[in-house]
């Protein structure tokens, strides 16, 4: 008779065994993240909701947290489930003197720290970390030295439950070792992954159109072509020329048309760049040097309204909780420098709190709060369309949504992988939760 090989023992109590509705066998399968061991099963007679681990089973599982994993049955698996085990996907890992609040090393650091505070394992890897053969990962976590100086510190852990993907640039997520790692992971048969990819605005644009409730807040935007473009600057005298596959306002140029069809433009790349067309075909000649010939879209110019002479866009971290639903993680206006349309903090623009920018126009706390209650519903509406058309599974977007000078808020722009900031002016409540909202969820998908 063929003879199961197992590996050490999990010792649980009667009581956490009835919670968990776990069968009684002596043999049982054990998971930590997606290595799977059999192990002997032993249970102790006692109230305390309670379970250990053998040293040999810890080691076959690579557990290093062994008081802060939890424990679930899996019934469809017939499985016994430990962690969550968490992997924060990145590119590098960046240790500067320099301390930048904004920049990913900050974000990468932050959410380390978080992670040691809730249950389970939660690690940064990079490409080359991965050890498919035994199903294993070397996993990065910071280690605090001084005020001023940390280290990151690295351990073998299993290939995780869930891949937060926090790959930082477009052409990074574009190499080839990127894309092949990125599709082995999502192969796996306990892995969930979740932000696979930046977003396109022409495809997201054409998602968007799919909800009949989401028209009145999309500006007209079109795939670039010269026909289109043209086009379009017979309704509207204001366009904005955007990279299909941009982030953070790289490649922007504002054009406007005045009485006489000469097209004035400003090209916003390390500050403003300005010039003049007579026509379509001389704009994209005279910019072919910004462009490329890269893809990009044509969108309609809304009339914003000004807050102290700033034009301005409200910034929402739209972001998956703990039980999985949406909710607004952090909200705040982004103020355009003086003479400028765009508002991304990387161009010079600066933060305000809504609340103070929406008393200062509104006045009146129903008529806030009427607006308020439409900002949160256009920004469900979006990201629940999005997560039906398009592939793969998203828990965090970052939306840009403007108000023209009647008071009516309009979707500028989607972004599947917001950054966020560690410092703040205002509320490090809501800071702090913005970077745990992620990690919590991944535990939500794990199973826990």
């Amino acid at each position: 008779m063929f003879k199961v090989k197992t590996i050490g023992r999990i010792f649980i109590s009667s009581t956490l065994l009835d919670k968990l509705g776990l069968p009684r066998h002596p043999l049982i399968r054990i998971r930590a993240g997606n290595i799977v061991v059999n192990t002997e099963l032993r249970i102790r007679m006692e109230k305390r909701k309670s379970y250990m681990l053998s040293p040999s089973l810890k080691k076959a599982l690579y557990v290093k947290k062994r008081k802060t994993l939890r424990l679930r049955y899996d019934e469809q698996e017939d499985m016994l489930h430990l962690g969550p085990t968490v992997g924060i996907f990145s590119t590098s890992l960046p240790n500067r003197a320099e301390f930048d609040p904004r920049s990913i090393q900050a974000e990468l650091q932050y959410m380390s720290s978080i992670g040691k505070t809730l249950p389970g394992q939660f690690y940064i890897f990079l490409p080359g970390a991965i050890n498919w053969a035994n199903n294993t990962c070397r996993g990065y976590n910071y280690r605090q030295l001084s005020p001023q100086r940390g280290v990151w510190v690295s351990s073998v852990y299993p290939i995780p439950d869930v891949v937060y993907d926090r790959i930082p640039t477009r052409s990074s997520e574009a190499r080839e070792n990127i894309k092949k790692i990125k599709k082995k992971l999502m192969a796996l048969p306990y892995l969930k992954y979740f932000n696979p990819s930046f977003l396109n605005k022409w495809k997201v644009h054409e998602i968007l159109r799919t909800n009949s409730e989401l028209e009145p807040y999309l500006p007209e935007t079109r795939q670039f072509s010269n026909y289109n473009m043209s086009e379009m600057l017979q309704k509207y005298k204001v366009l904005f020329f955007k990279p299909s596959n941009g982030s953070l306002g790289h490649g922007i140029i504002k054009i406007r048309s005045d009485e006489n069809g000469v097209l004035h433009y400003i090209v916003y790349k390390n500050g403003r760049i300005r010039n003049r067309a007579d026509n379509v075909e001389e704009f994209i000649k005279k910019t072919r040097v910004y462009h490329k010939n890269k893809p990009y879209i044509v969108q309609q110019g809304i009339k914003l309204q000004t807050y102290k002479g700033s034009s301005f866009d409200i910034r929402i971290i739209y972001q998956k909780n703990a039980r999985g639903e949406w909710q607004i993680g952090k909200k705040f206006v982004r103020l355009a420098p003086k003479g400028s349309s765009i508002s991304n903090i990387s161009r010079g623009g600066r933060v305000e709190r809504s609340k103070v920018v929406f008393r200062n126009l509104y006045k009146k706390r129903s008529l806030i709060g009427r607006k308020n209650e439409e900002i949160r519903k256009l920004c469900n509406s979006v990201a629940t369309t999005l997560e039906k058309k398009q592939a793969g599974t998203y828990g965090e977007l970052g939306l840009d949504i403007g108000m023209d000078i009647y008071g009516n808020p309009w979707l500028i722009e989607v972004n599947s992988k917001p950054r966020k900031t560690t410092e703040t002016d205002f509320s490090m409540k809501i800071v702090r939760n913005s970077f745990k909202r992620p990690l919590q969820y991944s535990s939500y998908l794990a199973g826990f």
